[in-house]
C-alpha cells in the first residue's frame, strides 16, 4: 500500500511539471530565451546593421548637400469686417434674438463673406488671380504683382527647374482670366497652387469676429506686399459684392437724372427760341404752343430735381451699406523667419534600418528552415 501511495504521488508531480502554461502567459524561462536569441541574432549581424546604417545615412547626407536650406518669411494681417447696413437675415430683430440665445433655423447661410465660406473665397482662385494682376509700386517701380511673384517666389527654381520656357515666361500686362493665352493659363496655375499652400485664413477667437490673413514666402518683401494687396482684393470686392443692388439702382437714378436734364435744357431752349421769336404775336395758336413749351418745361424741371434727390439719397444710403474694413494689426517689419533645413541624413538612416531589419528577419528565416531540413 505505500509502494501505491508513492507511486501516486510521483505520478502527479510528473503531471503538475508537464502541465502546459496557459496561452495568455509567458513563463520567465521563455523570457530569458528570447532575449538571449535576439542578442545572439544581433551579434550575427551587426555587421550588416551597421553597414545599412552607414550607407543610409551617407546617401541622406549626399541628399542634404545638394538641396540648399529654405528659408521663409511669414507675415500675419488681422483685421475685421463688417459694419454695413443691410441685413442678410429675413427675420430682423427676432432672427438676431433668436441667434443671441445660440438658435437658428440649422440652414447654411449663403452669404459668401460670412463664417466658413468667408474662408474658402478668401482663398480661391479668382481673387488670388485678381491680387496678382495688380500693379504695385516696389522699389520705387511700378511692378505687375505676379511678375514679382514670378522672380522672387522659388517657383522658377522648384517647378519649373526643367522648363526654360517658363523660367524666361512674364505677363506683358494685366489681364483677366478670359484673355489668357495656353502658357498664360498653365503658369497661372502653377502659380496659384504654389500660393493657395502658402495662404491661410482663420479666426483666432471663435467668439470675436476678427479674422486672421497671413502667409509664408521665400522673400520678404514678397510676403508683405502679397498680403496688403491680397486683403485690398478682398475688400474692394467685399464692398462691391454686398452693395451691387444699391449701386445699380444709384447708376439707374443718375442715369435718368442726365437724360431729364438732356429734355429739361433742349425744351427750355425750345421755349426760349420760340419766345423770342413771337414777341408781337398775340395769336391764340401761338399762346397755346408757348403755354405747352412752358408746361413741358415746368414738368421736366420738377422730374428732374425729383430724380436728382432720390440719387442723393440712394448715394447716401450707398455709403451707408458699404461695409467697413478695419484693420486691427498691420504686417510688421521684420517678418517671422524660420529656416527649413532638409532631413535626409535622418530618414537615411531610419530607412536604413528598417530594410537592415528586414534583411535580417529573411536572413534568419532562411537560416532556421536549413536547420529544420
Amino acid at each position: 500500500m505505500a509502494s501505491t501511495n508513492i507511486n501516486d504521488t510521483n505520478n502527479s508531480n510528473q503531471l503538475a511539471a508537464a502541465r502546459a502554461l496557459p496561452p495568455d502567459q509567458i513563463s520567465p524561462k521563455a523570457v530569458v530565451l528570447r532575449i538571449f536569441g535576439i542578442k545572439n541574432v544581433f551579434k550575427r549581424n551587426w555587421k550588416l546593421l551597421l553597414i545599412m546604417l552607414v550607407l543610409g545615412g551617407a546617401i541622406g547626407f549626399i541628399y542634404d548637400l545638394f538641396h540648399k536650406t529654405k528659408i521663409t518669411y511669414t507675415g500675419t494681417i488681422m483685421f475685421n469686417l463688417g459694419g454695413g447696413g443691410s441685413s442678410g437675415s429675413g427675420f430682423g430683430e427676432l432672427g438676431q434674438l433668436a441667434g443671441a440665445f445660440g438658435l437658428n433655423s440649422g440652414a447654411p447661410d449663403a452669404n459668401i463673406f460670412v463664417g466658413d465660406n468667408f474662408l474658402i473665397y478668401a482663398k480661391s482662385r479668382p481673387v488670388v488671380e485678381k491680387t496678382l494682376m495688380q500693379t504695385d509700386t516696389i522699389d520705387g517701380k511700378d511692378t505687375l504683382l505676379v511678375n514679382y511673384y514670378i522672380r522672387h517666389s522659388g517657383i522658377r527654381d522648384d517647378e519649373w527647374e526643367n522648363n526654360d520656357s517658363l523660367r524666361a515666361f512674364y505677363f506683358q500686362r494685366p489681364k483677366v482670366p478670359s484673355e489668357y493665352t495656353t502658357i498664360e493659363q498653365i503658369v497661372m496655375t502653377d502659380i496659384y497652387t504654389r500660393v493657395e499652400s502658402e495662404i491661410s485664413v482663420k479666426q483666432p477667437e471663435r467668439k470675436s469676429s476678427f479674422m486672421e490673413l497671413s502667409c509664408f514666402m521665400e522673400n520678404e518683401k514678397l510676403a508683405s506686399t502679397f498680403l496688403t494687396n491680397h486683403l485690398k482684393t478682398i475688400e474692394e470686392d467685399y464692398q462691391r459684392k454686398q452693395t451691387k443692388k444699391t449701386r445699380e439702382m444709384y447708376d439707374l437714378l443718375t442715369s435718368r437724372a442726365d437724360s431729364l436734364a438732356s429734355r429739361m435744357t433742349g425744351t427750355e431752349n425750345k421755349l426760349a427760341q420760340y419766345m423770342d421769336q413771337n414777341q408781337q404775336v398775340v395769336v391764340a395758336q401761338a399762346r397755346l404752343t408757348e403755354n405747352k413749351l412752358t408746361r413741358n418745361s415746368s414738368f421736366l424741371t420738377t422730374l428732374y430735381y425729383q430724380a436728382l434727390q432720390q440719387a442723393d439719397n440712394m448715394r447716401l444710403s450707398l455709403i451707408r451699406e458699404t461695409p467697413l474694413f478695419t484693420i486691427i494689426k498691420p504686417v510688421y517689419f521684420p517678418l517671422y523667419r524660420e529656416v527649413l533645413k532638409t532631413a535626409g541624413m535622418q530618414i537615411g538612416i531610419v530607412f536604413g534600418l528598417i530594410l537592415s531589419i528586414l534583411v535580417i528577419f529573411l536572413r534568419e528565416t532562411y537560416r532556421s528552415v536549413m536547420k529544420e531540413e
